[in-house]
């Protein structure tokens, strides 16, 4: 059986398959954190490929088959392009959807922390990457239910790092 979902999603992620498809990591508003086959976006011909930007806010066509996401169609609402020409934002974008991508159940529904990340998008493009960083993070983290109280740029490292089960050193802007 074939399932069609037309939701909001932002691009969170995405890996190169064999031959011209693409693994994309998305965060949508109707289904939570998938993962989606895009086929065929490698191709130089592809309309899709410009869309599936890490970053960009699409909105997009999915259908289930065999409990498969696979990409239908897809348009930009947003590509973010004053955040993505500075370096130190671009940085924390990576950062902030790193953390995400691991935090994230698939397939469950999260419309706060869909909701935080449009916001981090907005905010991250008009101000200091560092300070927002850490404010989306410990917001993202009481949003989620890990902790409650506000936490410095150290303890959110450990504090992920725990979680996550990685030693990365994220947070050094």
């Amino acid at each position: 059986m074939i399932r069609s979902v037309k939701t909001e999603a932002i691009v969170l992620r995405k890996r190169g398959l064999l031959e011209k498809d693409v693994l994309v990591s998305l965060f949508t508003e109707a289904e939570g954190k998938v993962v989606i086959i895009a086929k065929g976006v490698k191709k130089i011909t592809s309309r899709r490929s410009p869309h599936l930007q890490t970053g960009n806010l699409i909105l997009t066509q999915l259908n289930l088959r065999k409990d498969i996401y696979y990409l239908e169609g897809s348009s930009l609402m947003s590509g973010f392009s004053a955040l993505k020409s500075d370096r130190s934002r671009v940085e924390a974008l990576f950062k902030f959807f790193y953390v995400l991508d691991r935090l994230l159940p698939e397939r469950q529904k999260e419309q706060r922390a869909y909701n935080l990340t449009k916001s981090f998008l907005v905010k991250l493009s008009r101000f200091n990457s560092k300070e927002v960083l850490i404010d989306f993070l410990n917001r993202l983290l009481s949003c989620l239910g890990y902790t409650k109280n506000n936490h410095n740029i150290f303890e959110l490292e450990e504090i992920i790092s725990e979680l996550i089960n990685e030693k990365p050193s994220l947070f050094r802007i």
